[in-house]
C-alpha cells in the first residue's frame, strides 16, 4: 500500500477544505488548527487558495 497520499485544498467561503473521491468527501473543512497550519505553509505562494497540492503520510516517506 502506498504510504504517501495527494490531497487538493482549497478555500470556499473563506474556510480551507479538500475533497476525496476515495471517502466520498466533498468540501470536507480541516479542523483543530490545521487551516491556520495551511495559511503559513501557503504564505508566499501565489493563489494557493484556490489549489495547491499537499503530499503527505501517517508514516515517514520512503
Amino acid at each position: 500500500m502506498n504510504a504517501i497520499r495527494v490531497i487538493h485544498p482549497y478555500k470556499q467561503l473563506g474556510v480551507w477544505v479538500f475533497d476525496d473521491e476515495k471517502g466520498g468527501l466533498v468540501q470536507e473543512p480541516f479542523v483543530s488548527g490545521a487551516d491556520v497550519i495551511i495559511d503559513r505553509m501557503v504564505a508566499g505562494i501565489p493563489n494557493a487558495d484556490e489549489d495547491f497540492a499537499l503530499i503527505f503520510s501517517g508514516r515517514p516517506f520512503p
